[in-house]
């Protein structure tokens, strides 16, 4: 059966700056495509420059009952139509299709107006998702949403309704930190529970603190590395935030 790709590769390939720029404001994003998937996320925009960072959510595989957490935006551009693209994944890699899966990805393509995100998508085709992770397959077929592609869904149910709602948070852009403390929430649960934990400040120290696990992870503006301090009691420089940051793709 013949192989496709959820997002052309020739999307323009912008560098990414993760940091959120100092004229962004931080949005919220729900997806929802016809089959009920809907991806719920955040992200970080400013106008001035149509650069958006900090792209990240959850999708919700409706019909297969699947959840899979998106941490890493990894493109972004014009779509030509006065709109922004903006893609996110489940592993650090673009590189995902479907008949048969190249890995077990999962991704997102996010659009909205370049002037006034609010506004809404200006190009309703680019809407896109494709979950090829392990709970997402059908024998070799991911799940998938893709309008230029028959049939758009590879599985009937759902309401037919697609959507994309953009609200403004009215608070300010996600730090890298606070991005890295989310990811490793998400990733490593067994070291930072309970999750949203509320990050403070003891210089050097910019840190949370996890009650369910009696631990800690910060970062040291002196030498700006990673550190942990678990239940024994003993702190651990991790390694430089910049590799930390990279991992998480924050």
């Amino acid at each position: 059966m013949k192989t496709f790709t959820m997002f052309t590769l020739l999307f323009i390939a912008t560098t990414m700056v993760n940091v959120a720029q100092a004229g962004s404001v931080h949005y919220n994003v729900t997806l929802t495509f016809i089959d009920d998937t809907k991806f719920t996320g955040t992200f970080d925009y400013d106008s001035s420059n149509q650069q958006i960072t900090n792209l990240q959510g959850t999708l919700n595989d409706v019909l297969m009952g699947n959840v899979e957490s998106l941490n890493y935006q990894l493109g972004s551009g014009s779509d030509g139509k006065g709109g922004i693209n903006a893609y996110v994944f489940e592993l650090n890699t673009s590189s995902i299709a479907t008949n048969p899966p190249v890995n077990n990805n999962a991704g997102v393509r996010i659009n909205f107006n370049a002037t006034n995100p609010t506004s809404g998508p200006t190009d309703s085709s680019q809407l896109a998702y494709m979950d090829c992770s392990v709970g997402a397959l059908m024998g070799k077929t991911c799940m998938y949403y893709l309008s230029s592609y028959n049939p758009k869904v590879p599985m009937e149910g759902g309401h037919g309704v697609l959507s994309e709602v953009i609200t403004s948070s009215g608070g300010q852009p996600v730090s890298q930190a606070d991005c890295l403390f989310n990811w490793a929430e998400t990733y490593y649960s067994q070291l930072f529970s309970p999750t949203g934990a509320t990050s403070q400040t003891s210089a050097p120290y910019y840190y949370r603190y996890y009650q369910n696990t009696n631990s800690y992870v910060g970062v040291s503006s002196d030498n700006n590395h990673v550190y942990y301090l678990g239940p024994n009691g003993v702190l651990q420089d991790v390694g430089p935030s910049s590799a930390w940051f990279t991992t998480a793709g924050c």
